[in-house]
């Protein structure tokens, strides 16, 4: 199997095991470990394929399997390191064209987003107290879609936010959100 196949056989892993948690629903309420144990395996093997091939940039998988490298990294919610890891080398692959920037900026967001800062892009969204999902804090929100715009992504008025299952809302925004917090204490986002 090449560099690329490996890739993308992970990923439609993650998407099978996915699909078949929202087909129940238990995809919705809260981290389902089923598909915590895959996002963890898959980010185990790319760091392994990482260190032994380099970074799956698109000249050297194609874009495809490289979208699909940086999506595992997206998804190794609970393992901050791995993630904050990559953020540096993503960043200058990004600014060198080896890398779609999007999702770098997916990634600096995603990871201010669990440790409970600001973002830089708005590309996260939460559901606030009152069970309406929106996008979380951003900084400088007057340059925010001018930074969007460098970053390859639309303006955040284009943007309509849906839940993964198009009509989840959680039944107890509060206990979600304590539920959430702890969380990320637990796996080491925020320190307590």
């Amino acid at each position: 199997m090449t560099y690329a196949e490996e890739i993308l056989h992970l990923m439609r892993e993650d998407e099978a095991v996915r699909e078949v948690l929202a087909s129940t629903g238990e995809l919705f309420h809260g981290y389902h470990p089923q598909m915590e144990k895959v996002h963890l395996r898959n980010a185990q093997r790319l760091q392994e394929l990482i260190e032994k091939n380099g970074f799956p940039t698109i000249p050297l998988v194609g874009e495809e399997a490289c979208t699909a490298a940086l999506r595992i990294i997206l998804h190794a919610i609970s393992w901050p390191e791995f993630m904050r890891a990559q953020e540096p080398a993503l960043t200058d692959l990004a600014k060198a064209g080896q890398v779609p920037k999007s999702y770098v900026a997916f990634l600096i967001d995603r990871i201010r987003f669990y440790e409970g800062r600001k973002q830089i892009y708005g590309t996260n969204a939460d559901w606030d107290e009152n069970g309406i999902l929106r996008v979380t804090e951003v900084e400088d929100e007057q340059n925010l879609n001018s930074r969007r715009a460098e970053m390859g992504l639309s303006s955040l008025e284009t943007l309509v936010i849906t839940p993964m299952d198009g009509d989840y809302h959680p039944p107890d925004p509060a206990k979600r959100h304590k539920e959430y917090i702890e969380w990320t204490h637990k796996t080491g986002w925020r320190k307590s």
